[in-house]
């Protein structure tokens, strides 16, 4: 937890003593439960810190309001959703995923940290964009997930408010999903592109934050 310390002050991260105890008790039962269900991959296993913790708490500094509403979109075992509420308390966060193992995983982690204000939504997307009571209901959209930049933007149509930020991780494959997506004049004219390259501050593969802005 010291490098987890460390290591998120870089990003301007401040994380107390209440927090890393829930971090290091996020670390310890997702390592037990790896043993028993593929939460996520053998070879980032030993590197939860890096390549969880603290890749999911590069995108804290671009979520506003402090008490946003997040949806995390295919969360898996929860990132970047759960790293981004242990470090922003006050956000209210949505947790969506399909796989019923994954979602028992989570629903259990959320009882024993006892967060407050995180829900856990046991569909898929293409399902829940069809329920009004989620229609531009979040400030905020994010995925970790490998779904290509045209269908997050399709789901940001429907689940963000106006002026909404839908926000996801790539690798350097992303240019020409990029180039897909700066082609659709439709985009350009609902959203607003920022990206981020966040190699200079984790170690491993090249890493970017790519931001849509929904228009108001």
């Amino acid at each position: 937890m010291s490098t987890l310390e460390r290591e998120a002050a870089k990003l301007g991260i401040g994380l107390g003593p209440d927090q890393l105890f829930l971090f290091d008790l996020y670390h310890k039962e997702l390592r037990l439960w790896n043993a028993r269900i593929n939460l996520i991959s053998e070879k980032t296993a030993d590197n939860i810190v890096t390549r969880h913790f603290l890749d999911s708490l590069t995108a804290a500094s671009y979520i506003k309001p402090a008490n946003a509403r997040v949806i995390d979109i295919g969360c898996g075992a929860g990132f970047p959703g759960i790293p981004l509420k242990i470090a922003l308390p006050s956000l209210s966060l949505h947790l969506l995923e399909a796989n019923r193992k994954k979602v028992s995983f989570l629903k259990h982690i959320i009882r024993l940290m006892q967060l407050e204000d995180v829900c856990v939504l046991h569909d898929r997307a293409e399902n829940i964009i069809r329920e009004d009571r989620w229609r531009e209901k979040f400030d905020v959209a994010i995925s970790r997930a490998a779904l290509k930049l045209p269908q997050l933007l399709a789901l940001g149509d429907d689940l963000l408010a106006p002026g909404g930020l839908l926000i996801t991780f790539k690798g350097p494959s992303v240019t020409a999903e990029l180039e897909q997506t700066a082609a659709d004049k439709t985009v350009s004219k609902k959203y607003k592109l920022y990206q981020y390259d966040m190699s200079d501050l984790l170690p491993g593969p090249e890493r970017k934050i790519i931001l849509f802005e929904k228009a108001k």
